[in-house]
């Protein structure tokens, strides 16, 4: 029997409550696993949504830094992930893109650091004075397979620069390297026309080759007898942090050097690709003073323009009684729609001229200017220019008449012409600025270096449309060369 102290104390213990437990799994078990599953498809999805990392091999990190963008065409596609020296003694660069760019990275694709960079020719790369250096890149042709390492360029290549058509390569011979290096610019008349790509020495050791790269824009500027020299120059190395450096590059690109072009009035026949020329030291004093317009662009005329066939002529006459002796003219002849068309000068009958003996020889025939003129084939129709008529060539006119010329238009003001005389020679190029309105509705050539001996009569075509605007006529002496609109005599 419990005492009255005993039931007290049992009254006053807590009761222990006991609810039934169902066997199963306990869910603090599962948080772990759970969340490195969550991690592990979170990882897989970024996976599958990264661009690509590659690794670029330079000789020189520039400053470079991680986090600092991959660029094209003005956008960021991509960053640096990190930069190391490599085993070489060079730099490593893991470059990773954006997803969608990931086809950049492929076989042909350049790549190079941008820095500031001063020489003779331009400043390049000024966007990364206020802001970080960034690698850009010139992508390789479509459809090409992927990359995953890549060298750096030590500079732009001249056409992701220029944007344009494959240049004209050249080799240069010099008896020594004399600073020049890849990267450096050629230029002509103080305008960057290319660049060097590489320097070697000849495979006999004799001598260094610089090879070098000119626009294809600029391409015709280069002839048989141009010439080439040196002209010194110094990578500068610019930031507002750092103030001004010299850019050496363990000295090896403290002078980038440059070259200087100049072609003479003989020019000879256009250089083709893989021509060797010698390059000097220094020029001749002559050689800067030279003045040969030349036509520069990619396309002479836009579409299939072209000249019609030129027809060199030649008129003879007589002068004197007991002393006689025989002069001459020459000049240039088109056909169109009315006849062949010419300087006046070439069908008028010279004041001195003994009768009958003034022939002019063209198209493979001698005509009497007597002659024709009696039977009403010679017609003026501006001053300046008048026209045979197509009876004076007989049969032969109709494949004259199928190499006749093209659309014509008036030249309501000064515009870039080239213009066409002998078959296959190079044309003359003539800039707009150097063409002054006359009085009677022609273009005076004015300014500039004198138009060459040769071009009396000459077609002149508009670089815009391919248009014929006129003739030249360049008589020589102290006489104006003029372009004399031809759309008059067609539409009489």
């Amino acid at each position: 029997m419990k005492t009255h102290d005993e039931e007290d104390l049992v009254s006053s213990l807590p009761e222990a409550l006991v609810t039934e437990r169902r066997a199963g799994p306990s869910p603090g078990r599962w948080w772990p696993i759970g969340g490195l599953i969550a991690v592990l498809i979170s990882s897989f999805l970024l996976l599958q949504g990264a661009g690509p990392t590659v690794t670029l091999v330079a000789d020189h990190g520039h400053g470079i830094g991680p986090g600092d963008p991959i660029r094209f065409q003005g956008l960021d596609v991509g960053e640096v992930a990190d930069v190391r020296l490599s085993r070489s003694g060079g730099v490593e660069l893991d470059l990773r893109f954006r997803p969608d760019a990931r086809d950049l990275a492929r076989a042909g694709t350049r790549l190079w650091i941008v820095r500031p960079l001063l020489s003779l020719d331009a400043v390049t790369g000024l966007d990364t004075l206020l802001g970080s250096r960034y690698v850009s890149l010139d992508p390789g042709p479509p459809g090409a397979e992927r990359r995953a390492r890549f060298t750096a360029l030590a500079a732009p290549p001249v056409d992701a620069l220029a944007g344009a058509k494959p240049g004209l390569d050249l080799v240069l011979e010099a008896p020594q390297r004399h600073g020049i290096q890849p990267g450096a610019s050629v230029h002509f008349r103080g305008v960057s026309i290319g660049a060097v790509t590489a320097v070697q020495l000849s495979s006999d050791a004799t001598a260094v080759e610089v090879y070098v790269t000119i626009r294809s824009g600029f391409a015709r500027l280069i002839r048989e007898r141009t010439v080439f020299w040196e002209m010194g120059g110094v990578e500068v190395d610019l930031t507002l942090t750092r103030g001004v450096e010299l850019g050496l590059d363990s000295l090896r690109s403290a002078l980038v050097g440059a070259i200087a072009v100049a072609t003479p009035p003989e020019a000879g026949a256009a250089a083709p690709g893989g021509s060797r020329f010698q390059l000097h030291e220094d020029p001749d004093p002559e050689w800067e003073a030279w003045s040969t317009p030349l036509p520069v662009g990619d396309d002479l005329l836009p579409g299939g323009a072209r000249a019609g066939e030129a027809y060199g002529a030649v008129l003879q006459w007589r002068e004197g009684r007991f002393l006689k002796s025989t002069r001459s003219r020459e000049g240039w002849f088109c056909a169109t729609g009315l006849g062949l068309l010419g300087p006046a000068d070439l069908l008028a009958l010279p004041v001195d001229a003994a009768p009958e003996s003034s022939v002019l020889e063209v198209a493979g025939r001698r005509l009497g200017l007597s002659e024709i003129a009696g039977q009403g084939m010679l017609m003026e129709h501006v001053p300046g220019l008048c026209w045979i008529s197509a009876e004076a060539f007989g049969g032969n006119w109709g494949l004259m008449a199928s190499k006749g010329v093209g659309p014509q238009r008036r030249m309501k003001a000064a515009e870039d012409v080239l213009v066409f005389g002998a078959p296959g020679s190079a044309p003359l190029a003539i800039s707009a600025a150097r063409l002054q309105p006359a009085s009677d509705g022609a273009m005076e050539v004015v300014g500039g270096p004198p138009v060459p001996s040769g071009w009396h009569g000459a077609q002149v075509l508009s670089r815009a449309d391919g248009a014929l605007l006129g003739l030249l006529l360049a008589p020589g002496g102290r006489a104006v060369p003029r372009v004399v609109p031809t759309l008059a005599a067609v539409d009489r």
